[in-house]
């Protein structure tokens, strides 16, 4: 969006321009008129321009001194001249000042839209370019490719013919995302992207002369107001405040989007990456900050002591999953984060150690029912899902629920094509090593002992008690021909807590010792006998 300032003596002329062409066809958003230099400058002092179509000849300065002060206090502006007199001199003396078109009077608005479709294209390019240079160099900073040195940033600088003086002080506002509101596949995030940075520029940055918006991950943003030490920052700090309350409103409202705005202090260039750091640290203790303004003082707030954070009932939630109520686990879990929002300086932390302590609930909880967790959250638990779980709660939140439905879909779908004594063989090849009573069985599968007993006992001709004791040696004589684990190790492995009452049990079933055995068919043993 572009805003536009005509200059000219005549108010009929100026009025004319301002309705002889469609502006919003060439994005041009504001086009204000003043008419005379004095009244020029004035609007310029009360609101940033892109573009001018200044009159030469005028009483109170002619529009070649009005060019000549704007291109010294406002030098990305551009200027197409008009007058009545296709003399020579204005002409050279235009150019020499580098305006974009000189035309005479009336301008035709066919031609007038034409010269303007051009100089708007040239502005867009040229700040589009400047602004990658611009944000490469500040992402260069931040990741330290560029040392945090005045002299080597300078050096840069003028290679690059950034606009950065040595003089000028840096605010940092840095932009974290907490959460969208709807999911978004990776196209729809690209373009909220776009959206985003346009959001802004149009209202943080509103063409505040050298400001940059600096992506630093998908997540985080940065924008960088350039301020000369003389100016009135606090002034600057109040405007940019009401920006980006604005800007916040806007993309709550229009994008779906929840965020924060952290300003750091004005700073030279050289100390720009440690108030950055600063300022993420700062976050980092503050997730529950959501859609708010926050001014850092330069004091990092303790973060809440986990001691501070209540404990989740795991043993409970793990034990509903165990009996397959995992519509209660969700409800009680999320019931138990939307508690944490409520706590002040709670960072990181703290969602990590949920993290950590729900994850190895999981494991367990389906270990039990006979299932791998890793191929059931092949999808939740890559690096980067890992890493966004933890940004706030709401991000917790939606990961928690998205491991605890995956883990109810993958259950209905083994129970629906397994069978009672399947159920029940892979219950013992899962706890081969604990008491496996026929209560526990029962218990597990949700049918009587008695039932279970006559039931497994009719389809495998074996009691439930004698299969258990043939897979309890079959994993025995595995374990001492495969691994150097000791004798007692492996009776413990297999459950058996009294070594004599093992080794009793083994030589009747394989008619030898577990040390015969392992002799008998370990290579390196028999090779030593």
């Amino acid at each position: 969006m572009y805003r536009l300032l005509i200059v000219d003596d005549e108010a009929i002329i100026a009025n004319g321009i301002k309705a002889s062409v469609n502006w919003n066809c060439v994005r041009v958003t504001s086009v204000t008129i003043a008419s005379n230099a004095r009244q020029a400058k004035e609007k310029f002092m009360e609101q940033p321009f892109d573009m001018m179509i200044c009159d030469i000849e005028m009483p109170q300065g002619s529009g070649l001194e009005l060019y000549e002060w704007v291109k010294e206090h406002y030098p990305q502006v551009e200027c197409i001249f008009i007058t009545c007199h296709a003399d020579f001199q204005y002409a050279k003396k235009a150019l020499q000042l580098g305006s974009f078109e000189y035309l005479l009077k009336p301008v035709p608005p066919d031609e007038l839209m034409h010269v303007m479709t051009r100089l708007i294209n040239k502005i867009r390019d040229e700040r589009e370019a400047a602004g990658r240079e611009a944000e490469r160099f500040w992402q260069d900073v931040l990741n330290q490719a560029i040392p945090s040195s005045r002299d080597k940033m300078m050096e840069v600088i003028r290679k690059q013919k950034l606009s950065y003086t040595g003089s000028m002080e840096f605010l940092p506002v840095l932009i974290p995302i907490s959460h969208w509101e709807k999911p978004l596949s990776v196209r729809d995030a690209q373009l909220m992207e776009y959206a985003l940075r346009n959001a802004m520029d149009e209202i943080v940055v509103l063409r505040s002369p050298h400001a940059q918006i600096v992506r630093i991950s998908p997540e985080y943003f940065m924008i960088v107001f350039p301020r000369e030490r003389a100016e009135d920052h606090d002034r600057f700090r109040k405007e940019i405040h009401g920006r980006c309350i604005d800007f916040i409103k806007g993309c709550n409202q229009y994008l779906g989007c929840h965020l924060s705005c952290y300003f750091g202090k004005p700073v030279p260039m050289h100390e720009v990456r440690n108030m950055a750091e600063q300022l993420m640290a700062f976050k980092k203790n503050q997730v529950n900050i959501v859609d708010r303004v926050i001014f850092y003082n330069g004091k990092l707030k303790d973060e809440c002591e986990c001691h501070q954070i209540p404990l989740p009932p795991i043993p409970v939630w793990s034990e509903l999953i165990k009996q397959g109520n995992m519509k209660k686990v969700i409800d009680e879990a999320q019931h138990y984060l939307d508690n944490l929002k409520r706590i002040d300086n709670l960072g990181v932390k703290g969602l990590q150690r949920f993290y950590q302590n729900f994850l190895q609930m999981m494991f367990y909880a389906l270990q039990q029912h006979g299932m791998r967790a890793d191929e059931i959250f092949s999808d939740h638990l890559t690096p980067a899902r890992s890493l966004a779980a933890i940004r706030s709660v709401n991000d917790l939140q939606s990961w928690v629920k998205g491991m605890l439905e995956a883990a109810l879909e993958h259950i209905n779908k083994v129970d629906s094509r397994e069978t009672i004594i399947e159920k029940i063989k892979r219950y013992i090849a899962l706890n081969l090593d604990q008491e496996l009573s026929r209560q526990y069985i029962a218990d597990y599968v949700g049918l009587s002992p008695d039932y279970i007993v006559k039931l497994f006992k009719k389809e495998t001709g074996l009691s439930v008690s004698d299969y258990i004791l043939t897979e309890r040696i079959k994993l025995a004589k595995e374990l001492l021909a495969k691994t150097d684990t000791t004798v007692s190790n492996v009776a413990l492995a297999v459950g058996f807590c009294n070594f004599s009452y093992f080794s009793t049990l083994f030589k009747k079933e394989v008619a030898m010792t577990p040390q015969e055995y392992r002799r008998e068919n370990q290579p390196a043993m028999k090779l030593c006998k």
